[in-house]
Order: structure tokens, then C-alpha cells, then sequence
């Protein structure tokens, strides 16, 4: 049986080093186009470290409201950009429903990229 709460912690955590990522030199090298991932993962990044900062909620919720968040800030950048924005947001929202869905299916988090 897995432990509901660790699984949600491992999800969340792999969430905080994928939003990382991109602010990393090596991120770049290579691929130009991961410059426009810069601006979305500093904010994803600053937002859960802002909920990593709260320990009065569990990480389930964390989950949920980073999943809120990012939805809202997906539109936001949507409605600002004539032709083209990031999936940037839409990549970790669906790991974020997919993670959910399988920790509830006790299937344990993935912690480091495939």
C-alpha cells in the first residue's frame, strides 16, 4: 500500500526541479528554442516555492493549486501573445492530472524524467 501523502510529496518535488530546469545554463545549449521557457518556469518556480514555504497544507492541496495557478496564468499568457506562447504550462498541468490519477490508482510518482 503506498503512502498517499509521500507520493504527492514526490510528485510535487519532481515538479519543483522540472520548473528549475529551464533557468539552467545547459538548458539552452542546443535548443534556442528553450529560451521561451525561461519567463514561464521562473514564475511556476517562484510559486511553488512560495507553497514549499507553507507547511499548513498537505500536498495534495499544493498540487491543486498549483494546477489552479497555472491554468490561470496559461490564460493569461494566451491572451497577451497575438501568435504563439510556450506549452510550457500545459506540459506540467498534464503531469500534474496524470500524476494525481495515478497515485490515487497506486501507481507510485515519478521522480525523475523517462
Amino acid at each position: 500500500m503506498l503512502d498517499k501523502e509521500k507520493e504527492y510529496k514526490n510528485a510535487f518535488y519532481f515538479l519543483k526541479r522540472w520548473s528549475k530546469s529551464p533557468l539552467t545554463p545547459s538548458y539552452t545549449r542546443g535548443y534556442s528554442a528553450g529560451l521561451a521557457d525561461k519567463e514561464p518556469a521562473q514564475k511556476t518556480y517562484d510559486y511553488i516555492m512560495s507553497l514549499d514555504r507553507d507547511t499548513s497544507i498537505s500536498h495534495q492541496e499544493k498540487l491543486n493549486l498549483l494546477y489552479k495557478f497555472l491554468e490561470k496564468t496559461d490564460a493569461e499568457e494566451s491572451k497577451k501573445a497575438a501568435v504563439m506562447t510556450t506549452s510550457f504550462y500545459r506540459n506540467i498541468q498534464s503531469h500534474i492530472k496524470r500524476e494525481i490519477s495515478n497515485v490515487e490508482k497506486g501507481v507510485p510518482a515519478q521522480t525523475r524524467r523517462k
